[in-house]
């Protein structure tokens, strides 16, 4: 006849609440659980430990699995560490050959090796706050969706010069856009400063190619060009001094005007600074002469005009090998309330028109 050998058995939770002593090679089997325990005759079975697994179970003391584990997902794998929720478990994902995904929902405690570590895959960080003092991001492109991009975050105070640095290596000295603190305006240009500076750093202005749209402050230099455009709004001051003009077009019904007179009573001999005027000859009786001198270097085009207001007789005369041209070489006014005008076509070469005697 066929023989049957059963063994003790109970469920888990029964056996802990009897929590027996087992003889010496006693066997004692879980049927909830499939474990099973061999006794010594004197350790009571709280204290005892399995001697064995089944396949899909895990021992407290670790191991290692050679084939697929699947977890069903109805309870969450706990990895606890010297006090409950302490997570000090390192876990180890060791796979050459594929890139692995770990995410770790709500997770508030440190999830961060003191020997730091390296992502190969894609990696999810709901929110992520990094300490330290550098940050290294060696990617070849960075996109951030955020619309706002804030430097200096929690300064109560600041002294230091804000912005992006762009290290260009050998080629030169970095670009920089910046906000110069000091001087509270913004900046752009050239540094020998890295992002690891801080303070009032030294920037050299740069060149700025852009469209330009609003109000200017300060000196412009440089040419312009482009669609000309009308001067509007308020009044502009005069124009005092331009240096030299070598041309200068009037565009419309506008036209320029100096009307400059001077009133003299003896003789005179006119300077740079009195081209363009009418002098009143006002001398009563006598000569007075107008010299023109050679040595100034008198602008092509200069004008002057001379009326006898008295009774002077108003005469011009050369210096310094200037050249005075007129009608039948006469050099005087024709009597009072006559006029003559020096008009200069070459640096030391004058016409001399006008009522002349």
């Amino acid at each position: 006849m066929a023989v049957q050998i059963q063994l003790r058995r109970g469920t888990a939770s029964a056996w802990t609440a009897a929590n027996p002593t087992l003889a010496i090679g006693e066997f004692a089997v879980e049927t909830d659980t499939d474990k099973y325990k061999i006794g010594d005759g004197s350790t009571a079975w709280t204290s005892l430990g399995y001697s064995s697994l089944p396949s899909n179970a895990i021992a407290s003391t670790g191991g290692t699995f050679t084939g697929a584990v699947t977890f069903d997902g109805a309870s969450p794998i706990v990895f606890e560490g010297a006090t409950a929720d302490a997570h000090e478990t390192t876990i180890t994902v060791t796979d050459p050959t594929a890139d692995r995904t770990i995410t770790i929902p709500n997770e508030t405690g440190t999830v961060v090796t003191t020997a730091g570590g390296t992502f190969t895959g894609a990696v999810t960080i709901p929110d992520l706050t990094v300490t330290g003092t550098t940050t290294t991001v060696s990617s070849t492109n960075t996109v951030v969706a955020d619309s706002l991009f804030e430097l200096n975050n929690g300064a109560s105070s600041n002294a230091n010069d804000c912005g992006i640095v762009i290290e260009r290596g050998s080629t030169g000295d970095n670009a920089i856009i910046a906000w110069d603190e000091s001087a509270d305006k913004f900046t752009m240009g050239t540094t020998t400063a890295t992002g690891a500076s801080t303070g009032d750093l030294s920037i050299t202005a740069g060149t700025l190619v852009a469209d330009l749209e609003g109000d200017v402050t300060g000196d412009v230099t440089g040419n312009a060009s482009g669609t000309a455009a009308t001067v509007t709004e308020a009044a502009q001051s005069a124009i005092t001094s331009v240096g030299t003009m070598t041309g200068l077009a009037v565009d419309g019904t506008s036209q320029l005007y100096e009307c400059v007179t001077e009133a003299i009573s003896g003789n005179k001999t006119p300077a740079l600074t009195d081209a363009g005027k009418v002098f009143y000859c006002s001398q009563s009786g006598g000569t007075q002469t107008i010299t023109i001198d050679g040595s100034i270097s008198w602008p092509v085009g200069t004008q002057m005009v001379f009326v006898a207001s008295n009774t002077s007789t108003v005469t011009f005369a050369e210096s310094n090998s200037t050249s005075l041209d007129s009608k039948d070489d006469n050099k005087s006014i024709d009597g009072r309330y006559a006029s003559a005008a020096l008009i200069n076509y070459g640096s030391n070469t004058w016409f001399l028109i006008g009522a002349l005697a």
